[in-house]
């Protein structure tokens, strides 16, 4: 693999893997401060309490396809998810191309996860 190859490689693995920790992240900062389990019960619409399926739960994706909307109820599901999603993975991207698949990389990982949701966290309580 050329190194050219191997960085297009990285680049995506980083945007694919900050995606996924976007979406837990978003979970993550939305449950700690109200003391909910991140185990269960499992994502459901906050406002419905229907059970998301595989197809509601895909990284922005999901969020663009319907509108911004719930896709049962049809309750406004905020920017924040998408922006977090999004800041999460530029992050992690950049962390894929600078470490590479090295252990630097899960430190770097489990640091932007932090820092996003205490971020994410501290934001949303000031402005309550």
């Amino acid at each position: 693999m050329s190194p050219s190859d191997e960085l297009w490689f990285r680049l995506l693995a980083g945007l694919l893997v900050g995606l996924s920790l976007g979406s837990f992240v978003t979970m993550l900062s939305y449950r700690a401060p109200r003391k909910i389990s991140i185990i269960a019960p499992p994502s459901h619409c906050t406002n419905c309490r229907t059970p998301l399926k595989p197809r509601d739960l895909i990284p922005v994706l999901s969020w663009v396809m319907e509108g911004g909307k719930c896709r049962h109820c049809g309750t406004g599901i905020g920017v924040r998810y998408v922006l977090i999603e999004l800041i999460t993975a530029a992050m992690t991207v950049v962390a894929f191309a600078w470490f590479g698949f090295t252990p630097k990389l899960v430190v770097a990982l489990i640091g932007i996860v932090s820092f996003v949701s205490l971020v994410t966290i501290n934001i949303e309580r000031s402005r309550n």
